[in-house]
């Protein structure tokens, strides 16, 4: 009888430890991270509930890292989701959020996906649906609705290819820019290119310029900004360009516009149209005619 008790409680002892290890198992699953296991030794069909995965340049700098809440990972991509990542490079720090992702651990893209964010320690974000990152190159890219905010400009825009620091970058089609400093929106078919750290903008295809006073349209305008407030300086129109003010139009082949001024200066035979102008000479004429009679 005490024989049959003794093995008893060791049979408990045995389930109790069975149990205790799964549960352990389930609720603490190991970190996900490449800095210490490299790609190609990932075990392929697992579930972490942690990951960390970093990527190094040549000379074996950190060049970005990412953290998340859970990673499946299969042969050749890892599923991810909660992506909180960091990159280095262009003497900018840069932050990408997402609520999911595909990693590709042959080539290091990293797809992101729903609820995508950039923030540069610049201040400037991105927001957008869906975005391509090349970790190694430090490019970032998409086919969907983009939104770019800066202290001193708000660009939304169909398509973009950009540095991950967002000083260099172009968007594709569909373009709005609402300028700050001073007040005025200009829009174009496409594309935009933007250099900040040269401080221009180009602008190709029904570019329209719009202020409180003046409406510009033009086929090209190249826009310049002042470097360190980063206002709008000057903006040079080109191709069939005309402007609007009040209800007179004036068309010219070249304009350059200056906001801080609040003048145009036009090129190419410029022709002036002032609406109304018919009927002021008209009574004139009738008046001239009085006179004389």
């Amino acid at each position: 009888m005490k024989g049959i008790k003794v093995i008893f409680i060791i049979a408990a002892f045995v389930f109790l430890a069975f149990y205790c290890k799964n549960v352990f198992l389930q609720e603490h699953e190991p970190a996900l991270d490449t800095a210490v296991m490299p790609q190609e030794e990932l075990p392929a069909g697992e579930r972490v509930k942690v990951f960390s995965i970093a990527g190094f340049s040549d000379s074996g700098i950190k060049a970005w890292e990412m953290h998340g809440k859970s990673a499946d990972i299969f042969s050749e991509t890892i599923n991810l989701s909660d992506i909180n990542a960091d990159s280095y490079g262009d003497n900018v720090k840069v932050n990408l959020k997402a609520d999911k992702g595909v990693f590709d651990r042959k080539t290091n893209n990293i797809e992101l996906k729903d609820n995508v964010r950039i923030v540069t320690d610049e201040g400037t974000t991105l927001d957008t649906e869906t975005l391509n990152w090349d970790a190694k190159e430090g490019i970032v890219y998409t086919d969907t609705r983009v939104f770019i905010k800066r202290k001193e400009m708000d660009i939304v825009g169909t398509g973009a290819l950009s540095r991950h620091s967002l000083k260099l970058a172009q968007l594709d089609s569909d373009i709005k820019v609402d300028l700050k400093d001073p007040p005025a929106v200009i829009t174009c078919d496409g594309p935009l290119e933007i250099d900040y750290e040269k401080n221009i903008a180009y602008f190709n295809n029904n570019v329209k310029v719009v202020d409180k006073e003046t409406s510009i349209s033009t086929d090209k305008a190249t826009a310049y900004f002042e470097p360190k407030k980063r206002s709008l300086k000057m903006v040079f129109c080109q191709g069939n360009v005309s402007i609007k003010r009040g209800e007179d139009v004036t068309y010219a082949e070249q304009l350059t516009y200056l906001p801080g001024e609040g003048r145009v200066m036009l090129e190419g035979r410029p022709k002036i149209i002032i609406r109304g102008t018919e009927g002021l000479l008209q009574k004139y004429k009738e008046k001239k005619e009085s006179i004389s009679e």
